[in-house]
């Protein structure tokens, strides 16, 4: 994506026809188009013909890939996702990996939700005549649902490693989101300048994951490492 806080590689797609490798990059092309218009422009103008001559691609190369268009939309929303918890290694073995994996997960999450994207999203979903419900449902179901679930099952994963002290990872992932964001999700829906400037946002984010492993230690975790 133009972006530096969305994902810049596509997922699996089917291939383009039989016996012959699919172009990634056509892929990767079709998804940046198609998110860019659903952000700025909105759901209404995301058509499969718009998309096509955004991408620079054919419409019969672009519907080999995905079929129609809520398959297209589906597929930017789940890249969306993996672009955040790709961050989120399931093979950490130590305290100091653990907090990398936070580290860069958190940092993913937090220049995203204040870019100039998210923004122009939120927008998007408060003009409510734009959005069909049911698209709007699926985008909350792939888009902060399907984030904050594997967020939960990394959690809960790490806690039976015995690297942290996790029991209700549900709890424990909105809670991460919360000291994250603080006020200033809700200074932007209303205009107002963000307390933390993107300059801010690496020391605010180091010192959050330093904060809730902290309170996540385990007897396992040595607390010298989480300083």
């Amino acid at each position: 994506m133009t972006s530096t806080s969305g994902p810049t590689t596509s997922t699996s797609t089917g291939a383009a026809s039989s016996g012959r490798p699919v172009d990634r990059t056509k892929d990767i092309a079709i998804l940046q188009a198609a998110r860019q218009i659903l952000l700025f422009e909105g759901a209404s103008a995301l058509t499969m013909e718009a998309v096509a001559s955004k991408a620079g691609v054919s419409k019969a190369t672009l519907y080999s890939r995905f079929g129609n268009r809520n398959a297209l939309i589906e597929a930017v929303l789940r890249a969306q996702s993996d672009f955040f918890v790709e961050t989120l290694s399931p093979a950490v073995q130590n305290a100091a990996q653990t907090f990398a994996a936070l580290e860069a997960f958190s940092l993913r999450l937090l220049q995203y939700l204040f870019s100039e994207d998210h923004l122009c999203l939120m927008k998007t979903l408060q003009g409510h005549q734009d959005i069909p419900a049911d698209l709007r449902e699926r985008m909350y179901e792939l888009g902060p649902v399907a984030t904050c679930v594997r967020v939960e099952a990394w959690l809960a994963q790490v806690h039976q490693l015995g690297l942290i002290h996790c029991p209700q990872p549900d709890f424990s992932a909105e809670l991460l989101y919360g000291m994250l964001v603080g006020m200033d999700m809700l200074r932007t829906m209303f205009q107002h300048a963000p307390k933390r400037q993107p300059a801010d946002v690496p020391g605010h984010v180091r010192t959050v994951v330093t904060l809730f492993l902290q309170l996540h230690q385990s007897q396992r975790t040595d607390p010298s490492d989480l300083a």
